[in-house]
């Protein structure tokens, strides 16, 4: 390990695994959150043609057999309860939806968490940091800057490295939270469309 690291305590450790726990989460949800992923273009395209044509319900119902995405699963649904009353139909698609929002923001609450524990280990780290400058001052008084400077170093790296780590993790996930959410609001709005043909 470099000797930044391990002049940082031991609050340097925890603070490297929720670094890599952010990374590995941001790297997963990036790729994950791809709107080729949640949203297939040939899908969207058959379920917005224009004119419609009588046999709609059959090609979105034929696209939908091998589409994994999120808009598949949920026009999968809508054309599987076809036979229900349009109100019931809608609760069955949210049910389905609230559980590919579960799906979609996996690992964001542990991102959520890493952002919040970041500046409390940097803070735990220099707290450390003064404590171990104060014990030093205590047994040998002020006689020698070396001992003094090795506390403050402390001090310094492990707050330093929590914020390092917590800023930019806030910004990845205020970032793939407004992801979410208009990923959502678009297959929102494809299977209202879908929804209405199925019910007109």
């Amino acid at each position: 390990m470099p000797d930044w690291f391990i002049k940082g305590g031991v609050v340097m450790w925890p603070l490297l695994v929720c670094s890599v726990a952010a990374v590995a989460i941001i790297i997963e949800r990036m790729w994950a959150l791809q709107r080729k992923r949640i949203i297939a273009g040939e899908l969207v395209a058959e379920i917005q043609r224009q004119p419609r044509p009588p046999d709609l319900t059959e090609t979105v119902r034929t696209l939908t057999q091998q589409d994994a995405t999120v808009l598949g699963e949920l026009a999968r649904t809508a054309l599987s309860h076809a036979w229900l009353t349009k109100s019931e139909n809608v609760e069955a698609v949210q049910a389905m939806a609230r559980q590919q929002m579960a799906k979609l923001e996996r690992g964001l609450t542990t991102l959520a968490l890493v952002v919040e524990l970041g500046p409390l280990l940097g803070l735990l780290g220099a707290v450390s940091g003064m404590v171990r400058v104060f014990g030093d001052v205590a047994k040998h008084g002020i006689r020698d800057p070396q001992l003094i400077s090795g506390g403050i170093s402390e001090a310094l790296i492990a707050t330093f490295t929590g914020l390092a780590i917590s800023i930019p993790a806030l910004v990845a996930y205020m970032y793939l939270r407004r992801r979410i959410d208009i990923l959502a609001l678009e297959v929102e709005r494809h299977v209202d469309e879908l929804l209405k043909h199925l019910y007109h």
